[in-house]
């Protein structure tokens, strides 16, 4: 995908929104998506609620493997702010508030996850287009943008736009996709799916402007089906092979817990780093001048996937 012509409005807070067609439907699709209740209660994009709730989206060991691998990224670090772009409901955000006692923001495109993300959390979250973002140079020690640059329209531009605004370290979190699945997206013109490639070297370039780039491969397809039989989620589909897996569900839920999440979840980017096998990738990007902490800090999953808000009704 290439960036079209950018309009430029005024979205409700006052900040310049800067919208191409593409993101325009994508806003729309988002907001549809973030503004979902299940018997009134707000159904999260995140695991907000905590591990396997039918108010929140599937794959959840899925994410606490991407989190992890974020979490630990920034234990290398020392930061006094930090923003999480594209963060939907706050739940990244909430972490590292929690976890390293620092100020945080969140942005996402849909204003209706914005504003989740403030009744939740109490996090100040802007709604606003990541080609174009209403803050400063330098204005955050540390930016998050995972599982985002993959939707957006010039990945190019979004990546700049992070950098512009980060003072110390830029981690970003992308899937590996096959390319013909990504080509089929782009044909088929879906909106909001993966319309970018990435491997290990796509963000190389930055080398040339003067960022260290490293990686931590994530999402070992190694445990793609222990952590899906794991979590006991039905499946809509008519396969036979479905069928069974459906019929045992309940029985995988009464076997498999929080635990066996927390274990999946802490094999995950040492398996990928053995096998060289990986799902998805975590960039760590730093301004040259940054220096890591002599002790950095490592997480576990037990760490952070106990922590959890009440089922939420939008007010």
């Amino acid at each position: 995908m290439h960036a079209a012509v950018y309009t430029y409005m005024i979205n409700a807070t006052g900040e310049n929104f800067a919208q191409d067609p593409y993101t325009r439907e994508v806003k729309k699709v988002v907001n549809s998506w973030f503004s979902k209740t299940i018997d009134g209660i707000h159904f999260s994009h995140q695991p907000i609620y905590g591990y396997r709730t039918k108010y929140a989206a599937t794959s959840n060991i899925a994410r606490y493997m991407v989190t992890r691998s974020i979490l630990n990224a920034l234990g290398r670090f020392s930061f006094s702010s930090f923003i999480d772009v594209g963060g939907a409901e706050g739940y990244t955000a909430n972490l590292v508030r929690t976890l390293f006692k620092v100020e945080v923001r969140s942005t996402d495109l849909s204003d209706y996850a914005c504003r989740m993300a403030s009744e939740i959390f109490n996090i100040n979250a802007a709604c606003c287009d990541i080609h174009h973002l209403p803050f400063e140079d330098r204005s955050f020690d540390v930016v998050l943008c995972s599982e985002t640059i993959e939707h957006v329209t010039d990945y190019k531009m979004a990546v700049q736009e992070l950098l512009r605004i980060t003072n110390k370290v830029l981690v970003i979190t992308v899937p590996h996709d096959p390319p013909a699945l990504v080509a089929e997206n782009i044909r088929l013109k879906r909106t909001h799916e993966h319309i970018h490639c990435f491997d290990i070297h796509t963000l190389d370039y930055l080398k040339q402007q003067g960022y260290t780039v490293e990686y931590q491969k994530t999402l070992c397809p190694l445990l793609v089906v222990p952590r899906v039989v794991a979590e006991g989620h039905a499946k809509p589909n008519t396969k036979w092979t479905f069928k069974i897996y459906n019929r045992l569900t309940p029985l995988f839920r009464k076997l498999w817990g929080i635990r066996t999440a927390n274990r999946l979840t802490n094999m995950d980017t040492r398996l990928a780093k053995l096998s060289g096998l990986y799902g998805g990738i975590t960039f760590i990007i730093k301004r040259k001048d940054t220096a890591e902490k002599m002790q950095p800090r490592t997480f576990r999953s037990q760490d952070f996937t106990g922590i959890k808000v009440p089922f939420h009704k939008p007010v």
